[in-house]
């Protein structure tokens, strides 16, 4: 008999934290158990429909297979592909190494493609061949499951029973098209990069809307001595990455932790670990048309985070464009940079290593602006030059790198620069005197938590204190949760006199 469906999950801002229930379509479970299937490539895939569950029940060997998700779901009845935990709460693990993919599932592909869909992840969101090129699917959760093994040397046997490697630029999970889609409460590693999301300005068909990722573990990806693989690479139009922790890539991997090209980026309540850059927020490469015609691409939120990196590998912060030395009238380059403003508060950051100059931001031009304030910014002592920001290379007839940051109430090492002695910023850096400065980190080093009777306690700036066009802004966007010691998300109640400085309230 299938196995019957877990008890509710208690109530979490990470979409059904420990269940994985029926929804109101089919039941598509697989498992050890009679009447369940046994594997992924029996899953009939291409009939997905709105309100049908794909439920993977933890076994003892993985499941290796791999598949596409092309249904149409809506906003309540979502097609889902969701984790059954064991009673420890291991998830069920999905191996790229030598997956078998469902025969004859419709990728799209042929020789003239040289089946690149097929060899770019373990788990692709894209639109079946025969449904033509504007289709696209909508309302798909991705949760509960272990996902691994997407990486050039491992093999995997394609949807015509060909062998084939992975191809070197791919992901564990790959969103080639699609809207309202929510990957949550998985753990994400050993491929490539562990979470691609793609946008094109072939039409509003081909811009991926509406990503969710939320709640899940991503470390171990990249490729050794490539600075082009990530942990997560998005490019999507109102995108949400949430309560997510990231660990460090693959040892020699040289890529970053965030690499964002997205319109309406937020990201908010993660744990980062590690990276050549914590954030790489720059402009949207391949869908500049639909970027720049929409409002939202002139706005990031970063809030809550917490962030520990070297700072010897890169500035922490990118925040502008990573294509330069164009002109005005270009396609390409500065024209498309971001150009907004990116709201940064309430973060903690501590920069380690022994390089001589460690950099929190590094804003591409004075067309881009940091509003910073309510962060906690603790450099280790082995850093000798604790530096706010640097600049960046860009066409100078036309740009003035080095960005516009303005600071509000933040702490900060007392020995802290712009820069170190040898690479002045032009731009400009405002507020320097609003800064509490001191000699002794006010956090735990290891848990970033607030010390008590340190300087960063009820010190946080509320919205009535912020200028009238920031208390506006981040209206949407108040800080009411924080990572605990587990790295899951929990309500964050003011305890003293005002808010704390940081990611964390003591």
């Amino acid at each position: 008999m299938p196995a019957p469906a877990p008890a509710p999950a208690a109530a979490s801002p990470i979409p059904n934290l420990t269940a994985c229930l029926p929804g109101s379509g089919k039941d598509y479970q697989v498992g050890t158990l009679a009447g369940q299937i046994a594997e992924l490539n029996q899953v009939p895939w291409a009939s997905l429909a709105a309100g049908d569950t794909v439920r993977i029940f933890h076994r003892s060997t993985p499941y290796r297979g791999k598949f596409l998700v092309a249904a149409s779901g809506t906003a309540t009845a979502p097609v889902r592909i969701c984790g059954v935990k064991n009673a420890s709460g291991q998830r069920p693990i999905i191996d790229g190494q030598n997956a078998v993919t469902t025969r004859g599932l419709d990728f799209g592909d042929s020789v003239n493609t040289t089946y690149l869909h097929q060899t770019r992840a373990i788990i692709q969101v894209k639109q079946l061949g025969s449904q033509g090129w504007t289709a696209f699917p909508t309302h798909i959760q991705i949760d509960g499951l272990e996902i691994r093994g997407a990486t050039p040397a491992n093999q995997f046997t394609d949807a015509t029973g060909v062998i084939r490697n992975y191809t070197a630029f791919g992901a564990c999970i790959w969103v080639n098209r699609g809207q309202n889609i929510t990957i949550a409460d998985n753990v994400i590693h050993d491929c490539t990069q562990g979470i691609y999301t793609k946008s094109t300005d072939d039409g509003d068909f081909a811009v991926t809307k509406n990503v969710r990722i939320a709640g899940n573990y991503i470390y171990g990806n990249g490729v050794v001595n490539d600075v082009h693989m990530h942990n997560t690479y998005t490019a999507s139009s109102g995108i949400v990455m949430e309560f997510n922790r990231y660990g460090p890539l693959r040892a020699g991997a040289l890529g970053n932790m965030i690499k964002d090209r997205s319109i309406g980026t937020v990201v908010r309540y993660n744990y980062l670990q590690g990276g050549a850059r914590a954030l790489d927020l720059v402009e949207a490469e391949d869908f500049p048309i639909a970027a720049k015609a929409n409002p939202a691409y002139r706005t990031t939120y970063v809030y809550g985070n917490q962030i520990v990196k070297d700072g010897s590998t890169g500035s922490a912060v990118h925040y502008g464009g990573d294509h330069f030395g164009s002109t005005p009238t270009s396609s390409w380059g500065e024209p498309n940079f971001r150009q907004g403003t990116m709201y940064f508060y309430n973060n903690t950051m501590r920069i380690t290593g022994s390089g001589s100059t460690a950099v929190l931001f590094q804003l591409s031009t004075t067309l881009e602006r940091a509003e910073v304030w309510n962060n906690v910014f603790v450099f280790d002592a082995s850093v000798s030059y604790p530096a706010m920001r640097s600049n960046q290379e860009v066409n100078t007839a036309y740009w003035t790198g080095g960005g516009i940051v303005n600071l509000g109430r933040n702490w900060i090492n007392s020995r802290w620069a712009d820069s170190d002695p040898w690479h002045p910023v032009t731009g400009q850096l405002l507020g320097q005197s609003n800064l509490i400065t001191g000699t002794a980190a006010p956090i735990d080093t290891t848990t970033l938590a607030p010390l008590a009777g340190s300087a960063i306690l009820d010190k946080g700036v509320v919205n009535s204190l912020l200028s009238s066009t920031i208390s506006a802004a981040v209206t949407g966007h108040p800080v009411t949760y924080q990572l605990n010691s587990s790295f899951l998300p929990v309500a964050r109640t003011v305890k003293g006199a005002g808010s704390d400085l940081g990611a964390i309230e003591y």
